[in-house]
């Protein structure tokens, strides 16, 4: 079975592919009649996709956190995931806050004080976004290396697209979103995401010898 994250990403574009079947509905029986206008309803699956995208980000680095967190000692978190509970605690007002790092009370303190606080104030998921999540919270900046460079331009061009229909008035003239665009959007993320759950797997497997998820066939 996939990671937790894989799976409830799936979910989540459940709806997308929804609003796409319901246009195609829609294009059957309004085309009887002549053209009409149907993308504010792609429009609306963009917004949902990217959401979906941005979920999985946020839930893989957290589900890798959490089998962290198993680990006995500390010192076997990868380096900078260490660098970044130290700098917390260093440069927390409370000076005792260094105390509650003994007896296993690092990983409730890593989990709770360090990883939630930076997830929940993630909200462009955009590739160097992503990377510098990855590399505080789990140690892994290559998260996205295993993406083709065309891959992850497409990720930073969708986010933006997504950024311009949430906020700004639609204007005169713009293109037309098909919902062949939205269905295409569908499958380049989740080729994306199979890529990124198995890569991470590569990469959770080097610390954490119990059984994790298993991998997708690509």
């Amino acid at each position: 079975m996939p990671s937790y994250s894989y799976r409830d990403y799936k979910r989540r574009t459940i709806d997308v592919k929804k609003i796409s079947r319901d246009y195609k509905s829609l294009r059957e029986i309004f085309n009887k009649r002549g053209r009409v206008g149907l993308d504010h309803l792609s429009r609306s699956g963009i917004l949902l996709l990217c959401g979906a995208w941005e979920t999985y980000v946020e839930d893989i680095v957290r589900e890798i956190a959490a089998h962290f967190a198993t680990l006995d000692k500390i010192d076997e978190l990868p380096e900078e995931v260490k660098k970044t509970i130290a700098n917390y605690v260093k440069n927390h007002k409370d000076d005792n806050k260094v105390l509650k790092l003994a007896d296993g009370g690092w990983k409730t303190l890593y989990l709770d004080e360090v990883v939630e606080p930076k997830l929940s104030g993630f909200n462009t998921p955009k590739v160097h976004n992503i990377k510098e999540l990855s590399k505080k919270l789990i140690g892994y900046e290559e998260m996205l290396d295993c993406l083709c460079s065309a891959d992850q331009s497409s990720i930073n061009e969708f986010v933006k697209f997504r950024g311009h229909i949430a906020h700004n008035v639609r204007m005169s003239g713009e293109s037309y979103l098909s919902v062949e665009k939205l269905d295409e959007y569908v499958e380049g993320f989740q080729e994306i995401v199979n890529t990124i759950d198995n890569h991470l797997l590569s990469y959770l497997k080097t610390y954490i010898n119990t059984r994790l998820w298993n991998r997708i066939s690509e």
